[in-house]
């Protein structure tokens, strides 16, 4: 009988155990949002509630809003929730992803949530402690940088009146102009639409609010303040791989070579090149020589590439060829390009390096291809010196995808790339472009942002044929429209900031991925040459820094050959709620193991009667 009350005992301590653990799976994680609201007079601040709870699922995202907020909301909760995701390499494929805005009346809808989003995503899924009287307020963008917003006066006087201590803001957006920001939305409150004035939100926050406000540019400084912690203080260190600087040189060379070729055969015909165009050419050549001497040979490489296709235009115009030489011309190119795409049909493809190259190599055939066409449709009706230039970039468009072939060469770690995975891969990526490009076309209209749709339905037009050039396509549509949303509101003052931020963050993705063994050839390419351009255009160079973070990860799509795979993970190999009724289990055994084998006198009878009768016996004698 008592043998029977240890049985019953010990699923009960269990059921308690797992009772009182798995209880903490079910918990809602809070954080305060600083919104504008608009009233008759204008805008004001508004404080709202955003909640989330975890449920073991498939990665899905459900939004609920009382009362209501507008789709751009929507579409900004899953970009936050990848962001936070990819950024701290969390498995959240384990969980469905239930997030809800509770505020107190209409708020202006915007992405402004974004930033706190991902920050309560991370702190969720990795379950940490964290402070609720800091609230954030800023978007959140590729590379996991914290974009501005508007309303920012109004906010912090809402953190005040929600009894909050402290307000995070984006980089560079203390020092607050008054009227004119270049935001989506734009809160105005008597004040002259000719006013220059300025305030300095820190100083306002901590003399008239008895506020705290900072900037922070990224997740990690936002994680920090609200959990003191710290995921990413390693220093970031890129490594180049020797292989990779080895080809580039090698690829650099060919196509600045090319140029002193084109010239010599310029001169020895006796051709004139236009003066405006000989001074254009001068300062790429300079470009790249000063690439060059810095080690960036992709950007020398794309100079002399750019000075290849000008030099052989004014070839052609001076020389005034015939629609016969242009025909000749197309027809070589035609025939080329088939045998290329043939010798490509048979590459084989299993490391991360040669599926960008395939895809570089895919993209530059593809725009020879265009301009094949382009030229049997306008033959006909255009002039011969609208022709030339046709001929031009697609003769050295092709040259540039043989010099490419060289990083089929290149090892690398093995990763499973066969058909199936390829098309998912291209298939997954066109479904992101497509939701950055209606994120951004909220704000400034499909019409002018057409040419990002253009590329997302050409990618999805070959991703049964050509996944390669799909997934190339696609991932620069993504990263056009990325380009757009980071840099909204960004102004001249704070443009250099920003773009160390970005620069930040691909070197950390780069960094990563490099230490993993898959060397992103394409993504520290196009690092380099958004390097270069940085200083004679800015909006060019940060769009350069979204290819690069959009190229630098690619391996997240594909397993690896050894069984392994490179899906990012967190501590947790499962769902939640099973690893805490896991554990429950676990100590409940442990615990009662240990109950029953050092406290003998509770649960077993017979030798506590001994002891007893043996007290007994003595105080009889």
């Amino acid at each position: 009988m008592h043998l029977n009350r240890t049985f019953i005992l010990l699923p009960i301590v269990i059921i308690l155990l797992i009772t009182s653990v798995s209880a903490q799976s079910g918990t809602t994680y809070h954080l305060k949002l600083l919104a504008v609201q608009e009233v008759p007079q204008g805008y004001v601040g508004s404080d709202a509630d955003l909640f989330l709870e975890l449920k073991e699922g498939s990665g899905r995202v459900f939004l609920d809003t009382y009362p209501l907020t507008k789709m751009d909301t929507q579409i900004s909760t899953r970009f936050a929730k990848e962001i936070a995701c990819k950024h701290y390499h969390l498995d959240c494929n384990n969980y469905d992803f239930i997030y809800t805005i509770k505020a107190k009346s209409n708020i202006v809808g915007g992405p402004s949530a974004g930033a706190a989003m991902a920050a309560l995503t991370t702190i969720a899924v990795m379950d940490l402690d964290y402070d609720e009287t800091i609230a954030i307020t800023g978007t959140i963008n590729s590379g996991a940088t914290i974009g501005p917003v508007g309303g920012l006066k109004e906010k912090i006087e809402a953190a005040k009146a929600a009894n909050l201590k402290k307000v995070l803001l984006p980089k560079g957006t203390a020092m607050q102009k008054l009227i004119g920001l270049p935001l989506p939305l734009i809160p105005v409150t008597n004040i002259s639409n000719n006013s220059t004035a300025t305030l300095n939100l820190i100083e306002y926050g901590k003399k008239n609010l008895s506020l705290e406000v900072m900037e922070v540019s990224d997740l990690d400084e936002i994680i920090f303040q609200l959990t003191g912690k710290n995921f990413n203080s390693k220093p970031i260190d890129i490594t180049l791989d020797i292989e990779y600087q080895k080809i580039m040189k090698g690829l650099q060379q060919l196509l600045c070579d090319r140029t002193n070729k084109i010239e010599l055969e310029i001169n020895q015909s006796a051709v004139e090149i236009d003066t405006k165009v000989k001074e254009d050419i001068t300062k790429k050549k300079e470009a790249a020589e000063k690439a060059i001497k810095a080690g960036d040979d992709y950007s020398a490489a794309s100079f002399c590439f750019g000075n290849n296709v000008a030099l052989k235009e004014q070839f052609f115009i001076q020389k005034n060829v015939r629609i016969s030489y242009l025909n000749t011309g197309f027809n070589n190119l035609e025939q080329k390009v088939q045998e290329l795409n043939k010798e490509l049909a048979t590459q084989k493809i299993d490391t991360i390096s040669d599926l960008q190259a395939l895809m570089i190599v895919k993209e530059r055939l593809n725009d020879v291809q265009q301009q094949i066409e382009t030229f049997n449709k306008e033959r006909e009706t255009k002039s011969l010196e609208d022709l030339y230039p046709l001929l031009a970039y697609a003769e050295e468009r092709f040259f540039s995808a043989l010099s490419w072939m060289q990083f089929f060469s290149m090892e690398g770690k093995k990763f499973v790339m066969d058909e199936e995975r390829l098309k998912n891969s291209c298939l997954e990526k066109v479904s992101e472009a497509e939701e950055r490009y209606q994120y951004a076309s909220i704000y400034l209209g499909e019409i002018s942002i057409s040419y990002i749709q253009d590329k997302i339905d050409s990618a999805r037009n070959v991703s049964q044929t050509e996944p390669e050039l799909c997934l190339m396509e696609a991932a620069q549509a993504k990263a056009e429209a990325d380009a757009i949303l980071s840099s909204m509101g960004v102004g001249i003052d704070n443009a250099e900031e920003f773009l160390a931020g970005k620069s930040k963050a691909v070197e950390r993705v780069i960094a990563e991925n490099s230490a993993e063994g898959t060397f992103p050839i394409l993504g520290y390419s196009y690092y380099q040459y958004a390097q270069a351009l940085k200083e004679q255009d800015k909006y060019l160079a940060l769009m350069y820094m979204e290819y690069a973070l959009e190229m630098s990860d690619l391996s997240i799509y594909f397993p690896e050959e050894n069984g392994g795979t490179t899906s990012i993970t967190s501590s947790f190999t499962f769902g939640r709620e099973w690893g805490w009724i896991g554990m429950g289990v676990i100590i409940g055994v442990l615990i009662t193991s240990l109950v029953i084998f050092t406290h003998k006198t509770w649960f077993c009878p017979v030798p506590k009667l001994k002891y007893m009768d043996k007290t007994k016996n003595n105080k009889n004698k």
